[in-house]
């Protein structure tokens, strides 16, 4: 009996010491394949910032250092995209074909399929946009919103009949009216042709004199910047119609939080060290992305945000680049 329990001890030690070596070997597996500070599991960033443009040589220095989850382009498609997607596996492309008309009258199926004539030799060409804008800050009252929503159906079809996929939406800064849900319901039936075509959904988050102006902490909702949340936690979540979204452009333009309607950052240089005693222009900005990008990553729908805007011509307001403020995102997104 003795001899017994000897054996059975030795063998419960010898299996202990194997699962011990085990344990430490895949301990040292892991060790060794490290994931780089700033970068998730699939090697993009752990950030959700990226860019709105139209391509350049400082496009491609902000995707080769920055190595963004997503990126917006206008117009300058050509092999971008799939040079873009070569280097980046994973990241999600949105691509805006601009149109000097966005008509809003009159059927809006055959309205779509306007759309779709002046469009379709562009995105049949160009397969590595993930997801392809039709309409930019479309009107969004009540009466309107009932229109683009049947365009927008029509057009999600339209897509999926040619293998490609729409964000629908593409909303200014503080519109639809969230608070009238009578307002909203009808776009409903769009989000919905939309997920049932892997499709996403895209709305414009700005805001000044700060990007959290009307922001409430409280809540971790806003007016502005943040405004999305209203409508996912009031209507869209409730409903089972938690789509994904692209902030589609996001940084600081006027605004209705007190602002002294500047325009672009690049005019809120002496305003923000006067009012904030911030003279370090770039890198408040920069600050306030930050700020930004930690309310994004709380909500897992949300795929990113693409400031506007890099190598995009007349918008110089806006240029992510001035002061070199492009530097400074891309330290913070390798950093996060």
């Amino acid at each position: 009996h003795l001899l017994s329990v000897r054996a059975s001890t030795l063998g419960f030690a010898m299996r202990t010491v194997c699962w011990m070596q085990l344990v430490l070997a895949l301990a040292a597996l892991c060790c060794s394949v490290a994931i780089p500070l700033g970068r998730h599991v699939d090697g993009l960033s752990n950030s959700k910032l990226s860019v709105h443009t139209a391509m350049g040589d400082k496009t491609w220095q902000f995707v080769s250092a920055a190595q963004p989850r997503v990126i917006k382009i206008l117009d300058n498609f050509g092999d971008n995209p799939t040079k873009i997607k070569a280097a980046l596996p994973g990241v999600v492309i949105v691509g805006r074909i601009y149109l000097p008309d966005q008509p809003t009258s009159g059927d809006p199926a055959q309205t779509a399929q306007q759309w779709w004539a002046n469009v379709k030799d562009t995105v049949l060409s160009t397969p590595d946009v993930d997801y392809w804008e039709g309409y930019n800050e479309p009107p969004a009252d009540a009466d309107a919103l009932k229109w683009y929503t049947q365009f927008e159906i029509e057009r999600v079809n339209i897509l999926a009949q040619n293998g490609r996929k729409a964000s629908i939406g593409n909303f200014a800064t503080g519109t639809p009216d969230i608070t009238q849900p009578s307002t909203m319901e009808p776009f409903n039936d769009a989000i919905k042709a939309a997920m049932n075509n892997g499709g996403i959904m895209g709305v414009h988050e700005y805001s000044s004199p700060i990007m959290s102006s009307c922001f409430d902490n409280t809540t971790g909702e806003g007016w502005m910047t943040g405004r999305y949340r209203k409508w996912y936690r009031e209507i869209l979540s409730p409903a089972g119609l938690e789509i994904k979204l692209v902030i589609s452009e996001n940084g600081i333009d006027n605004g209705g939080c007190g602002s002294p309607n500047l325009g672009g950052w690049t005019q809120y240089c002496s305003y923000w060290s006067d009012n904030y005693g911030r003279s370090d222009c770039a890198a408040y900005y920069i600050e306030q992305l930050a700020w930004y990008d930690s309310v994004l990553r709380e909500d897992g729908y949300v795929i990113g945000a693409t400031i506007f805007q890099l190598d995009t011509p007349g918008w110089d307001q806006y240029d992510i680049s001035y002061l070199d403020a492009v530097s400074s995102l891309i330290s913070y997104m390798n950093g996060v």
